[in-house]
C-alpha cells in the first residue's frame, strides 16, 4: 500500500503583476503528488473588473477518446478557480466521472478593487465535497450526492497560474504566496494560512534578516575560518549551517549597493541590487570570479562565497522573488518571502547551497546556476530583536 505524505509547496511567493495574456506554468511533476485530496491558497488583489470570465488557476488538459474512428474531446480541469464577468465574484469548479463543470458559483458578492483577499479552495473525493474560504471564512460548498458512483476526476496536465490560453484569459492585478497542498486543509488550517500571510511584514533597509536555505532548511552563517588570499585580504568562508537561529552567525543587515545612496528605513522594491552585512563581524556578503581552478569551493569546486570587509561591486548582489519571470512586477520584499540572489560582479550566478558536507557537518555555499533550482531557493526571516 502506497501511503502519501503531506506536501506543499509555494510556487509564487511575493506579490507579482499579472495581466490578461500573462500566465505562470507549473509541470505536474513538480507539484506534490495528489492521490485523492488537494487545496490551494493565495492571495489576490484585483485592480479593475472584466466584462468576460477570467482565470486565477486552472490545472488540466484535453483527454482523447477514439471510439469507431471518432475521436471524442473531453475537458479534464481539476482544480479551476476563476472570476466572473463583470463583478469578479468567485466561481471554483472541478471536473468528475458525471460532470466536467461542477462546482460553487457566486457564493460571494464580487471581489472590491485594490484589496488583498486570501483565497483557500479545499477538495476531497473520499469526504465528496469542495469548499471555498475568503479571508480564513467559510463561504461556500459544493456537496457529490451520488457518492457511491461519482467521483472527483484528477489529472496529470499543467497547473495554470493566470491565462491557459485564448479562450481563458487572466486577471488583471496582483497575486501572492500561492500554494499547493496534496491534502484538504482543514478550517483550521485555512484560518491559519490566512492569519500568518496577513501579518507579514516588509523588509526595508537596515532591516535585519537571516537567510535560510529552503531545501536544507539551514541558515547563511559565517565559519570562522578565512581563505588564504594574503594578509592584506582577509575572508572568511560563508556556510549553511544550523536549523535553529544563531544570533551570532546568522544574521545579516540589508544595505544599499555600493554605488547607491539609500535611506535605512525606505522599503526594498523588486529587482533592486542590494548588499548584506554580517551584523555581528561587520563584513560584506561577498563572491569573486574564479581562475584556473583557483578561489573556488572545497569540496565542489564552485564560485567562493565569502565575507571581506571592503566595500566594492563584488559585494552586489541582485535580489528577486524565486522563479521571477514579469519583468513589470511591482511592490517590496516581504518577511517569509522565497527568493534568488545574483551576483552581479560575475555575470549574476547565483547563491548557491546543497548537501555536500563540510567536516563540522556544515553545507558548502558558492554562486553556481541561473536561480532556478530549487538549491537556488532562501527564505527571508525577519529579526525583529537581538
Amino acid at each position: 500500500m502506497k501511503h502519501v505524505i503531506r506536501e506543499w509547496v509555494e510556487l509564487i511567493s511575493g506579490p507579482i503583476s499579472m495581466r490578461e495574456q500573462d500566465q505562470q506554468v507549473f509541470a505536474h511533476a513538480d507539484l506534490p503528488a495528489v492521490n485523492d485530496k488537494l487545496s490551494m491558497t493565495l492571495r489576490l488583489k484585483i485592480h479593475n473588473h472584466r466584462s468576460n470570465w477570467a482565470t486565477i488557476f486552472h490545472k488540466g488538459r484535453i483527454n482523447y477518446t477514439f471510439y469507431k474512428n471518432i475521436c471524442t474531446e473531453r475537458l479534464v480541469r481539476t482544480p479551476i478557480l476563476q472570476l466572473t464577468p463583470n463583478k469578479s465574484a468567485l466561481h471554483a469548479r472541478f471536473t468528475g466521472n458525471w460532470d466536467r463543470d461542477a462546482g460553487i458559483h457566486e457564493p460571494d458578492d464580487g471581489l472590491l478593487l485594490n484589496k488583498w483577499y486570501h483565497i483557500a479552495y479545499t477538495l476531497s473525493d473520499p469526504e465528496k465535497r469542495l469548499d471555498l474560504y475568503l479571508d480564513g471564512i467559510w463561504i461556500g460548498f459544493y456537496g457529490i450526492s451520488k457518492v457511491m458512483v461519482q467521483k472527483v476526476i484528477f489529472n496529470d496536465g499543467p497547473l495554470h497560474i493566470g491565462c491557459t490560453d485564448h479562450t481563458h484569459s487572466s486577471f488583471n492585478g496582483e497575486i501572492s504566496n500561492v500554494r499547493y497542498f496534496n491534502w484538504r486543509l482543514s478550517p483550521e488550517e485555512v484560518m491559519e494560512d490566512f492569519i500568518n500571510e496577513s501579518q507579514k511584514k516588509p523588509i526595508a533597509y537596515g532591516s535585519k534578516i537571516a537567510l535560510i536555505h529552503v531545501y536544507t532548511g539551514k541558515y547563511l552563517a559565517i565559519k570562522g575560518i578565512k581563505y588564504d588570499f594574503g594578509q592584506k585580504d582577509q575572508q572568511y568562508m560563508v556556510v549553511c549551517s544550523g536549523h535553529k537561529i544563531d544570533f551570532k552567525n546568522n544574521v545579516w543587515t540589508v544595505i544599499g549597493a555600493s554605488d547607491q545612496s539609500i535611506k535605512e528605513g525606505d522599503l526594498i522594491s523588486l529587482n533592486k541590487i542590494i548588499g548584506l552585512k554580517h551584523h555581528e563581524i561587520g563584513y560584506y556578503l561577498h563572491s569573486h570570479g574564479t581562475s584556473n581552478h583557483e578561489n573556488v569551493t572545497p569540496i565542489s569546486k564552485q564560485q567562493q562565497v565569502t565575507i571581506c570587509s571592503d566595500r566594492g561591486i563584488d559585494n552586489d548582489w541582485l535580489i528577486q522573488r524565486y522563479n521571477f519571470t514579469t519583468s513589470y512586477d511591482v511592490g517590496h520584499l516581504m518577511n517569509g518571502d522565497i527568493v534568488s540572489l545574483y551576483h552581479i560582479n560575475t555575470n549574476k550566478p547565483a547563491l548557491y547551497s546543497n548537501t555536500v558536507l563540510l567536516g563540522d557537518g556544515s553545507q558548502e555555499v558558492s554562486c553556481y546556476g541561473d536561480g532556478s533550482e530549487k538549491n537556488n531557493k532562501w527564505r527571508i526571516e525577519l529579526i525583529n530583536r537581538l
